[in-house]
């Protein structure tokens, strides 16, 4: 009779339990400190990661978006945001406006994704972690055709933003490369989710 090595049976074991449950690794890439154009660290990018993963125990899978200042975020005249390009979607987009006295008076969030593929705007789980901006979004929260798929033409910035909606400043919200951010990050990979 032969005998099997239990290392080889145990390896065997755990490539079939982990065989399928592979992920992507997390969209990271840095950026220079205190490269931020007025010299503030609250609007100085140093880090962007896009990365897919259960938030809490029970939760579904989210895709989430963080951005690392040198800072502290600012709570008044600022947009920070990720803008990437959804495969097949368009423009989607992460964005904080602290302060808007629009979106405050309203009861509107200052926090929120927006995407070209649908006409309204797409709640953000959102929290301020320090000097770390974090939106969440349920991959369910997605068009049905887009929770799975490909994000290209990363872009997060940093900009001064009018007190009122906060729409409108030094970097325009919806094409970056518009007038001039405070701060601008991207990166030409792609990531696929």
């Amino acid at each position: 009779m032969r005998r099997i090595p239990t290392a080889g049976v145990l390896f065997a074991a755990l490539a079939v339990l982990f065989a399928g449950s592979a992920q992507a690794a997390p969209a990271t890439y840095a950026d220079d400190a205190g490269d931020s154009f007025d010299g503030r660290a609250s609007m100085d990018i140093l880090r962007v990661t896009i990365d897919k993963r259960q938030v809490n125990r029970t939760g579904p899978k989210s895709l989430v978006f963080e951005l690392e200042l040198a800072a502290p975020p600012e709570t008044q005249l600022a947009t920070y945001g990720i803008r990437t390009v959804m495969e097949g979607c368009g423009a989607f987009q992460a964005q904080f406006r602290p302060g808007g006295l629009v979106w405050r008076a309203g009861g509107a969030r200052a926090a929120e994704f927006w995407t070209g593929c649908v006409t309204r705007h797409l709640p953000a789980n959102f929290k301020v972690d320090g000097n770390v901006l974090q939106w969440t979004i349920p991959l369910e929260g997605l068009p049905k055709d887009h929770r799975a798929g490909e994000l290209g033409e990363i872009r997060a910035y940093t900009s001064a933003s009018e007190p009122v909606t906060g729409f409108y400043g030094t970097g325009n919200y919806e094409d970056i490369d518009g007038p001039l951010p405070i701060d601008f990050a991207t990166t030409d990979k792609t990531w696929r989710y």
